[in-house]
């Protein structure tokens, strides 16, 4: 169930990193998206965490530089393909991992590379 498990460290930490990227870098409101889960319209589902990410690549081309800051609960599960010498996935663990599933290390990569 969203918020189970929150990370208020976490929130204060994202407030702090928007604070820099607006106030030293100048970035504009419509440059950030945050997503944390005391957020009802924005909370870090599976399918919020990958639409964020695929708009942060849109369009992006050589040269561009992205920023992408995730602050939450991480995890490993069992290699689904065979592609870790570990034997392991490294996983993001959205607050709907319960009914959809974490986001795997190969979800990322394909995602955002």
């Amino acid at each position: 169930m969203p918020g189970q498990g929150r990370l208020s460290g976490c929130i204060n930490d994202s407030g702090t990193a928007i604070s820099v990227r607006k106030d030293v870098l100048r970035f504009d409101d419509g440059q950030i998206c945050r997503l944390q889960d005391d957020r009802a319209k924005m909370m870090p589902t599976k399918a919020n965490l990958l639409a964020s990410m695929q708009r942060l690549t849109q369009g992006a081309g050589m040269g561009d530089e992205l920023f992408l800051r995730y602050s939450g609960h991480g995890g490993q599960q069992k290699d689904a393909n065979g592609d870790e010498l570990g034997g392991k996935d490294d996983a993001l663990i959205p607050c709907d991992f319960q009914t959809a599933g974490v986001v795997t290390d190969d979800e990322l990569y394909a995602t955002l590379v």
